[in-house]
């Protein structure tokens, strides 16, 4: 099916634009209108393969490109699209290769007589367990425009949450890869050639200078095995984390550190939270929906709290005394779930938790920001002291040898 590169109106007259799968410009314009758009120019567009194509082959999908995909086809098919049109309408604007491989994939599928679902099931590697439940349930209750537009809503508070800690983290990276750069820099180049001096001269060197003489040297002669040793270490580290035990010990581990533990845990709470009301709201079985909750918690100590509600649930128990068990969640976050699942609100009550949590981690972020900031100026700071005094303390004594 040819694509087309549009130019619309919307209701309001502001100026659209994108790209949509189509037989015709004809049947591109009714598609359109549907939406509540007027067509003012179509055009045809052939695609050539390129470099980025190629590349993209190899390339994952990123979690911002399935966000994107859901709210679309939400979208195409609350406005009355069928299914396979807006398949391959997403497929024809995606840019990424290996989800447009994967939608188009699904869109045959779908049109060879499988369910959406069992579609989507074949490509775990690109579709997560999560939508493919819920595009399930979403064929069960025959709602699934209604489900598809309550998972691009989840999706979207979950992209909003990664974008936080996105912006939160990289100023801090940035100061100390500027910082690392500049201190190598200084004690590899600048140093030496300061050393060479006071060699020379015979200036006994004071303490500071000799510990950073030494420094720079001991880093000239074996930075190559240095750096092959950080590179085999973080090797050894990867394959650690990626074992049961090691995982769950750094785990255990990020969650007992002093500030970044209590954030850790509040972003998990809020995930584990969001992902079951998501579910739950949408008409997914209880045991189902804390089966996929546990594979998306993203820490492995709380998918083990989660493993032990889905056993108690299972064998006729409540979902608070696990989690009251645990030790892992706060009593205020036990309480909620508790009143919620003996008033029959428990879809409720976890987004009321997991809008909590969300402010929670946002305000912890900020304090963050706030106290990460200053501490790497001053730990910067101390350092560039230390190599000036280095340096300034021997040109001292070198000038009293000149006289």
């Amino acid at each position: 099916m040819p694509s087309y590169h549009y130019l619309a109106r919307d209701e309001r007259g502001n100026a659209v634009s994108g790209m949509m799968a189509s037989p015709n410009p004809e049947a591109l314009a009714e598609q359109l209108k549907r939406m509540g758009y007027l067509v003012t120019r179509t055009q045809e567009v052939r695609q050539t393969p390129s470099l980025g194509s190629f590349l993209g082959r190899w390339q994952g999908v990123r979690y911002e490109d399935l966000v994107l995909f859901n709210v679309q086809l939400a979208k195409l098919i609350q406005v009355g699209i069928p299914l396979v049109a807006s398949i391959k309408t997403l497929e024809a604007q995606t840019e990424h290769r290996r989800l447009r491989e994967a939608i188009g994939r699904v869109a045959e599928s779908v049109e060879g007589g499988r369910a959406f679902s069992e579609a989507l099931a074949q490509h775990p590697h690109v579709f997560s367990h999560l939508f493919i439940n819920m595009v399930r349930a979403g064929e069960v209750s025959g709602k699934l425009d209604e489900i598809l537009g309550r998972l691009a809503v989840f999706q979207q508070h979950q992209a909003e949450l990664r974008e936080h800690l996105k912006t939160a983290l990289t100023y801090p990276a940035l100061l100390l890869a500027l910082g690392i750069g500049i201190m190598t820099f200084l004690v590899m180049g600048v140093i030496p050639k300061f050393m060479v001096i006071f060699l020379d001269a015979g200036v006994p060197l004071p303490l500071p200078t000799l510990i950073l003489y030494r420094l720079s040297t001991w880093l000239r002669g074996f930075w190559l095995g240095m750096l092959v040793g950080l590179g085999l270490l973080g090797i050894a580290i990867r394959a650690l984390l990626r074992t049961p035990r090691g995982r769950r010990s750094f785990d255990g581990w990020t969650l007992s550190l002093p500030v970044i533990g209590s954030l850790v845990r509040k972003v998990a709470l809020s995930r584990f939270a969001r992902t079951l009301e998501t579910l739950l709201s949408s008409g997914v079985p209880i045991l189902e929906s804390l089966a996929i909750a546990q594979q998306t918690a993203g820490n492995v100590v709380i998918a083990d709290v989660v493993r032990s509600i889905h056993t108690s649930v299972r064998q006729g128990g409540s979902l608070a005394e696990p989690l009251k068990a645990s030790r892992e969640f706060p009593p205020m976050a036990i309480q909620m779930i508790a009143v919620g699942e003996s008033s029959g609100t428990l879809d409720h009550m976890l987004k009321e938790l997991a809008d909590h949590y969300d402010q929670l981690v946002a305000h912890g972020l900020k304090r963050a920001i706030a106290f990460v900031e200053p501490l790497f100026l001053i730990i910067m700071g101390g350092m560039v002291a230390f190599i000036m005094a280095s340096i300034l303390l021997p040109m001292f004594r070198l000038v009293n040898v000149i006289h």
